[in-house]
């Protein structure tokens, strides 16, 4: 009998030997999929933030802040628009011939050196300098610049003057067609740039929350000195004629262009008006623009 009990004992500690391996597996299989859950969704995320990002990349950094410090514009805002306007094609040429990476007409090139120099320059860069990404990014962002100061700050109004021209928001806010600030896109009455206004803030927003989360977008600290070999050449080839003076009291009564873009002295020319070559009208004719085409 002792022998028979003995027996059965070992018996029991021979079963419970599988029991727990099996027992063992059957956690470890419930394991797994846990596992692989939180491994998937981490990498899910990592792979869903990076294919974001390169659906709004991050390119000529040393440029866009040093001229978003400069010029006091938003990081984000510039972002915005180089991706709006060309999607970071330095040679972007749109059907109506706006220029590069934030799409300046040549006119409006030759406006904002005069416009910076306080029309005191008899020099002025050729268009072809749209082309190199560094004179690009600095004036339109100077242009951006004096669009933000034009409307007291208000960041759509001068995303619409960008695309629109001054001329025809100063006019939509003069006759009420859209409020004087916090516009929407539902507000305005050119359906190119009410889409114009909606991407650009959207891209804005992307931006920010991509990149730019904790950081204070409006005031970049950008260290200049840091530009890499490529970028110090470009700016010492393509340094501004006028300096780094920045804005200059605007002048009412100096140069205007004629039709050709040349310049032609008048002091009792206003150069708020700017209908010798439809500047006012914006950087074109709207009927020249199918809706919700992209022009790079």
């Amino acid at each position: 009998m002792a022998k028979s009990a003995k027996s059965k004992s070992k018996s029991k500690k021979e079963n419970k030997v599988p029991f727990m391996i099996i027992a063992s597996l059957l956690g470890f299989s419930i394991l797994i999929p846990v596992v692989l859950l939180i491994f998937s969704t981490v990498f899910n995320d990592k792979a869903t933030e990076e294919f974001t990002k390169s659906l709004y990349p991050v390119k000529y950094e040393s440029y866009v802040e040093k001229s978003a410090r400069e010029f006091d514009v938003d990081v984000c805002l510039i972002y915005g628009v180089i991706r709006t306007e060309s999607n970071f094609n330095p040679d972007a040429v749109s059907n109506v011939g706006a220029i590069g990476l934030m799409q300046i007409m040549p006119e409006t090139f030759s406006w904002l050196q005069n416009y910076r120099a306080g029309f005191q320059s008899d020099k002025l860069m050729d268009s072809d300098k749209l082309y190199n990404p560094k004179t690009n990014i600095e004036y339109g962002t100077f242009f951006l610049s004096y669009l933000l100061d034009r409307y007291d700050g208000d960041t759509s109004l001068a995303i619409c003057a960008y695309n629109a021209g001054h001329g025809n928001v100063d006019s939509w806010i003069a006759d009420g067609t859209i409020p004087d600030h916090d516009v929407t896109s539902e507000d305005i009455p050119f359906e190119e740039t009410s889409n114009y206004l909606t991407r650009v803030t959207e891209s804005m927003e992307m931006y920010r929350t991509l990149y730019f989360t904790d950081m204070d977008t409006d005031t970049s600290s950008v260290d200049t000195e840091s530009l890499s070999d490529d970028e110090s050449n470009d700016v010492s080839e393509d340094e501004n004629a006028f300096g780094d003076e920045g804005f200059y009291g605007e002048n009412e009564n100096e140069n205007e262009f004629d039709g050709n873009g040349e310049v032609y002295n008048d002091e009792n020319v206003d150069i708020n008006n700017y209908e010798v070559y439809n500047y006012d009208d914006g950087y074109y004719d709207a009927g020249d623009y199918d809706n919700d085409e992209v022009y790079y």
